[in-house]
């Protein structure tokens, strides 16, 4: 899935609380006996979804099923899925999809799965973060997603599925992550375009596990940093090192020591660092964003414009020179 997300600051466990009347399904493109095994199943499962389901009555609905041979025109649906019997190809990587013969844990992955989106979907419209107007497609990475979110104090936790590789926690409260994929994919994830990001309480019953096994956020910081560029008005502010970047765990290559020295000695902005090191102009705002995000690098002050001296009152105008000759 191809998303931008934009993000708002109230946790999705409330918005689910003030949300509770249950979502609504509508499907179309199934016999008889497989619409009666699918209500049985949706009975069942409705109370174990992250939000309640009922049957849609008219064609307003939040999630709409349908086969690739039956789409019904006129559906107003706020997320799409489609159904796939074993003879037929596998559906798009990035789709809904539900096999049918029915699964019972299929049906539930597949409604929180729809949450998920629709929840996305209102968290663009609601717009807590709005995405550059200029925006490129390198711009809708997840890393690039997240660090428009990161730059600022974010107080919930961010849940991220990335499709492909796996599921990201990011307690910005504990300054920790935890995932459920190889270290060595994190950087393909990060990169990827295809991805859920939901805002989560702290205190979600889901990190009950995750807890234990968490890395000191920064490790996650410093590749969204190289990966990312800032946002435009930052890219031209001179910056300063107020403390190197714990490079015992972080990975580096000798340019960024290069360019942590030069920083250190002095205010840059990307252009005078790029010249200072032989990194591109890119490459060296990616660098500036990595420490930014992890904390070490501050704005440098601008030094106040000088104060012209008090004016003499033996050089003063006209009045000056009067009054001292009256005092002669």
């Amino acid at each position: 899935m191809n998303t931008d997300p934009i993000f708002d600051p109230t946790p999705a466990c409330a918005a689910s609380e003030r949300d509770t009347a249950p979502l609504r399904l509508l499907v179309d493109g199934l016999d008889a006996d497989e619409h009666a095994t699918l209500d049985a199943i949706l009975k069942v499962v409705a109370s174990k979804s992250l939000r309640g389901w009922i049957w849609a009555q008219s064609t307003d609905t939040d999630l709409y099923l349908h086969t690739r041979t039956l789409r019904r025109p006129g559906v107003r649906a706020g997320v799409s899925g489609l159904l796939v019997r074993e003879h037929e190809p596998a559906a798009p990587a990035e789709a809904l999809a539900l096999a049918v013969p029915f699964r019972v844990m299929a049906v539930l992955e597949l409604l929180d799965g729809a949450i998920d989106r629709l929840q996305q979907e209102q968290l663009a419209v609601q717009g807590g973060v709005a995405a550059a107007a200029e925006a490129v497609e390198d711009e809708k990475t997840l890393a690039s997603s997240l660090a428009r979110l990161l730059v600022r104090p974010v107080e919930h936790t961010l849940r991220v599925r990335v499709l492909g590789h796996g599921t990201v926690y990011l307690c910005t409260r504990s300054r920790t992550y935890c995932m459920d994929f190889e270290q060595a994919q994190l950087g393909k994830a990060l990169e990827s375009k295809r991805f859920v990001l939901t805002a989560i309480a702290p205190d979600s019953p889901e990190l009950a596990a995750e807890r234990d096994r968490g890395s000191p956020l920064d490790e996650l910081l410093w590749p969204i940093g190289l990966l990312a560029s800032r946002e435009h008005a930052a890219r031209h502010e001179r910056h300063r090192l107020r403390q190197w970047p714990d490079f015992a765990r972080l990975p580096h290559d000798p340019r960024h020591l290069q360019a942590c020295a030069a920083l250190a000695a002095g205010a840059m902005d990307a252009c005078e660092l790029a010249a200072a090191t032989g990194m591109s102009e890119t490459e060296a705002d990616h660098f500036m964003h990595a420490c930014q995000l992890c904390g070490v690098l501050e704005v440098a002050a601008v030094a106040p414009a000088p104060t012209p001296p008090p004016q003499d009152r033996a050089t003063g105008g006209l009045f000056d020179r009067l009054w001292r000759r009256w005092m002669k």
